[in-house]
């Protein structure tokens, strides 16, 4: 009797986890997760904003506590690190971060993308520890600056990462931590030191803590969760590691020559006029961050959803939201440029000094060229974002290699001559150059 009541125990369980089979329907205890709600457009461009914008302020905070506690010298040695240092760990980077927001179809899994990250960001500081020697730049600074830039790099990455799920508050939450701890640590070690290497040994801590403490962790949670949008294979059909260093080697080059394009006008200075000239310059052209935070935000926000238009095949959405964009960077920028005329001389006495608002130096009118240079490059954000969503990346190295000879070109016509003022100047000639070209690509693309 009991090997009866079993067997029949067993063969009603059968028979009803068929059925459930047959109908579709879930076990009784399966629960359901709810699909995450996605952030509206306003709200990411917001925490986008704040994020950028904490970020680049702190950035700036930075360079008015070496103008204070230092001297334009220190400046100009600061931002050449900086002008040496983000090209190369640009470049490096390769844009895997635009690249797998823009992978509609996850050909390749996030730990690719990692290791590619970390073989990459290696390099680069090989390679700007090379340019020290070749070039005897001041190396603990320009070192410890590249150093600060690589691990940026890596965390750069995570930040990708939830930037593919639309999770903008936690990218801002990983850039204020960044620039709060920047600030804190390069201001403490100046001031106990005195020394600008020491301070750059604070921006390398700041960024290392941030990509550890933060990016990663925060990125964790969407590691193993599956892409919707992304098809059931394996990614070996994509090519592994070369595969993905093929996809990216256009984006990145492009970006890495971008890079090297904004930083022309400065090797400029430092060339002609000395570590003091480029201080100057530097300090005028950090004030401007502020339209690039606005414009870097709405690009940052607009990528993946362009992606997703371009991926369902909606032209119209497509062009409608580009043009949106482009309308809000005219308006906005028009505003900034007409402010920059009117109080930028004042602006720059009352917060880094008198030394940086001499009329000689024309700093007022700098800023003022540095502004509508900044203009033009929003449009050139909102433009990038629509060329990566419709992955046309061989196009944007093309382009940007012609905006480096224009700005190679006009630095070498304009600097030597007018200093600061024909390096704002090179910068403009350079961005409108890049507009131009963009739009050109983008409209035959469209």
């Amino acid at each position: 009797m009991t090997t009866t009541k079993t067997r029949t125990t067993k063969t009603r369980t059968t028979r009803s986890w068929a059925g459930r089979i047959r109908t579709g329907r879930p076990r009784a205890h399966t629960r359901h997760r709810p699909t995450p709600v996605r952030p509206s457009f306003v709200s990411n461009v917001g925490w986008a904003i704040a994020g950028n914008g904490g970020y680049a302020l702190c950035q700036w905070l930075v360079l008015v506590v070496i103008a204070r506690l230092g001297t334009p010298a220190m400046v100009g040695d600061y931002a050449l690190g900086l002008a040496v240092g983000a090209p190369v760990v640009l470049l490096a980077g390769l844009s895997l971060r635009t690249v797998l927001v823009t992978d509609p179809n996850n050909e390749h899994p996030f730990r690719r993308y990692l290791r590619v990250r970390f073989a990459t960001m290696g390099a680069a500081v090989l390679v700007i520890a090379a340019v020290v020697v070749l070039f005897h730049l001041p190396a603990a600074v320009v070192l410890l600056v590249g150093a600060a830039k690589a691990f940026d790099g890596v965390g750069d990455i995570y930040l990708g990462l939830l930037q593919r799920h639309h999770d903008q508050r936690s990218i801002a939450a990983a850039q204020l931590v960044n620039g709060g701890l920047t600030v804190a640590l390069t201001a403490a070690l100046l001031y106990g030191t005195s020394s600008i290497a020491w301070t750059a040994a604070g921006s390398a801590a700041a960024s290392l803590i941030t990509w550890v403490m933060c990016c990663a962790p925060f990125a964790g949670r969407f590691r193993n969760r599956p892409d919707p949008r992304a098809p059931r294979h394996t990614h070996r059909a994509a090519g592994g590691v070369p595969g993905l260093l093929w996809t990216a080697l256009p984006l990145g080059l492009a970006s890495g020559i971008s890079s090297l394009t904004v930083n022309v006008p400065r090797y400029g200075l430092q060339a002609h006029l000395g570590a003091t000239a480029l201080g100057v310059f530097a300090a005028a052209g950090y004030l401007v961050l502020t339209g690039n935070v606005f414009f870097s935000a709405v690009a940052q926000t607009l990528l993946p959803r362009l992606t997703e238009l371009r991926a369902n095949g909606t032209p119209e959405g497509f062009r409608g939201l580009l043009y949106q964009a482009l309308l809000g960077v005219a308006v906005a920028g028009g505003l900034g440029v007409g402010a920059a005329g009117l109080f930028g001389a004042g602006l720059l006495r009352g917060l880094y000094g008198e030394e940086y608002a001499a009329p000689s130096a024309r700093a007022g009118a700098v800023l003022t060229v540095l502004t509508l240079a900044t203009v033009v490059g929003g449009a050139c954000f909102v433009l990038d974002a629509g060329l990566s969503a419709a992955r046309r990346f061989t196009g944007q190295l093309a382009v940007n290699a012609a905006v480096l000879a224009a700005a190679g070109l006009a630095a070498l016509a304009l600097v030597p001559r007018y200093g600061a003022l024909g390096a704002a100047w090179a910068t403009a000639v350079a961005a409108a150059v890049h507009c131009a070209l963009k739009w050109e690509v983008l409209r035959r693309a469209l």
